[in-house]
């Protein structure tokens, strides 16, 4: 099977495989990615099958269905082994990303310190069934606090939770979760892609 091997001024960008494939949301991952190990992967596969595989792995590791071998192949006219080649090339040059079980995890707790947020922000925490609910499992020690906001009422000085503590946290939680998702040096790359 004969490899495509395209010179760089053929070869599609980033942004422009993201925009044709309706995928802009991972194209400062995959330029990150690519930045790493791109070049490498060129050599072997050809820049094409490089660009689509720093596509393919940003996809996979963001929130999005990832984009399938033979979507991103069809597109651009390259075999799907080549870009599955090239992406394994590139993952190789990088940290994995976090056990599925972990992300799943800060996901959920993400989504609880969300919900309790924006109650916070409405004033609507006795609204919340707190006491065995999904919340409760995924996040206890957040819901200990604000079942004590619940209990102390008005009286600002016993407030188990903070709504400014709460937005920070929150913040904080959500860098952990791409940095679960990206895996570290990915992570560190796409904040370098970014501050550009």
């Amino acid at each position: 099977m004969g490899q495509r091997h395209v010179e760089p001024g053929d070869a599609p960008t980033i942004e422009q495989v993201a925009r044709r494939l309706e995928a802009e949301d991972v194209a400062d991952v995959a330029r990150a990615a690519f930045d790493c190990a791109g070049d490498l992967a060129a050599l072997e596969y050809g820049r094409t099958a490089s660009v689509l595989g720093a596509c393919r792995l940003a996809s996979r590791r963001s929130r999005r269905k990832p984009l399938s071998y033979e979507r991103l192949a069809d597109a651009f006219g390259v075999d799907p082994e080549c870009v599955a080649d090239a992406e394994a090339t590139i993952a190789s040059y990088l940290t994995p990303p976090a056990d599925a079980d972990d992300v799943r995890a800060l996901r959920r707790t993400l989504i609880v310190a969300h919900e309790l947020l924006d109650a916070l922000e409405c004033d609507r925490l006795h609204a919340l069934e707190l006491p065995g609910s999904y919340l409760a499992d995924a996040a206890p020690w957040l819901i200990g606090r604000t079942q004590r906001s619940i209990e102390s009422g008005d009286d600002v000085e016993r407030r188990g939770l903070d709504e400014d503590e709460l937005r920070a946290h929150v913040e904080r939680l959500e860098a952990d979760l791409e940095l679960a998702r990206l895996g570290t040096l990915l992570y560190a790359d796409v904040d370098d892609v970014r501050g550009e």
